[in-house]
């Protein structure tokens, strides 16, 4: 009788050599199958009513990873080998990557926020000094009014003072003007004196209003320059950010997508009939780390 090669199925091909067949290909029963991958075709002899051997040669992780032993009995379709323990770990690694990808996914920088300007300064009113200088010229005025009245009277009683029998009154008379002008002259160098004061006033508090405005227009420029370096610090900041971003999540991406080819990769050997686990030979230990082992199984069909 003949055996269908097609029954003898494997998933993936991540460092398992599993039975497969390429077509409806028939194999004798009795043919030796040995270190078999994807499109290679073995011809069995045709069967008797003895069973036959079959051998298959596959590569595991870790001893774990055969789950069949030596003279223990096999059922067609039972599994043979199997990278469960190779596969949960990529499989925690795959959701692990999936939840820092959604983490880093749901974070988005927010771009900062342009500074506002700083309140606009009030000019100041325009300057006027013309009624303070008014006063003072008007000050100054009596008091050259006043001193050509003195001067004047002081000639007046020299005069007197030399006249011959002048009645006494007369000369006492025209001293007390001359008293009474002086006495409007001190009063009227005080007013001047008071003008000129409340002008130097009125400039000087001028001059401390224009200084203060210039020190307010310095600390409006200043706070400008300083929200203006702030907002270019903090964008190039939210750009440095939005490109590390970018990066990990290409990184994130390159590592999930090997971890899921790795997944697809890992291969499940099924035996293809009832049998009986003759044989299990160990050949030895790739560079990789992995483990091949030759299973020889008497099959019957």
């Amino acid at each position: 009788m003949l055996m269908d090669i097609g029954q003898l199925l494997g998933w993936g091909t991540a460092g398992i050599v599993t039975v497969a067949v390429a077509g409806n290909t028939v194999i004798p029963s009795n043919t030796q199958v040995s270190s078999i991958n994807n499109n290679t075709v073995a011809q069995l002899p045709e069967e008797t009513q003895q069973p036959r051997r079959l051998t298959i040669t596959v590569k595991i992780a870790e001893p774990q990873d055969l789950k069949v032993s030596e003279g223990s009995e096999i059922k067609a379709g039972q599994i043979i080998a199997s990278r469960d323990r190779e596969k949960q770990r990529l499989e925690a690694q795959k959701t692990q990557l999936n939840l820092s990808l959604q983490k880093l996914q749901s974070y988005q920088p927010l771009p900062p926020t342009a500074p506002n300007l700083p309140p606009t300064i009030k000019a100041l009113p325009l300057n006027s000094y013309l009624e303070q200088e008014e006063i003072v010229e008007k000050e100054k005025t009596a008091i050259t009014s006043i001193e050509s009245q003195i001067e004047v009277k002081e000639k007046e009683i020299k005069y007197l003072q030399a006249v011959e029998n002048l009645d006494p009154i007369i000369l006492d008379h025209e001293t007390v003007k001359l008293k009474q002008l002086k006495l409007k002259h001190t009063e009227a160098v005080r007013d001047y004196q008071l003008a000129t004061g409340k002008l130097q006033t009125a400039k000087d508090s001028r001059a401390y209003q224009e200084y203060q405005a210039s020190l307010a227009t310095a600390r409006r420029v200043e706070q400008m320059n300083t929200a203006r370096s702030s907002y270019e610090r903090q964008l190039a900041e939210y750009q440095q950010q939005l490109a590390g971003r970018e990066f990990q999540e290409a990184q994130l991406k390159g590592k999930l997508n090997e971890v899921e080819n790795a997944i697809a990769n890992l291969s499940v050997v099924k035996s293809p009939y009832d049998g009986t686990v003759r044989r299990i030979k160990w050949l030895g230990q790739s560079p990789d780390g992995s483990l091949t082992a030759e299973i020889t199984l008497m099959v019957r069909k």
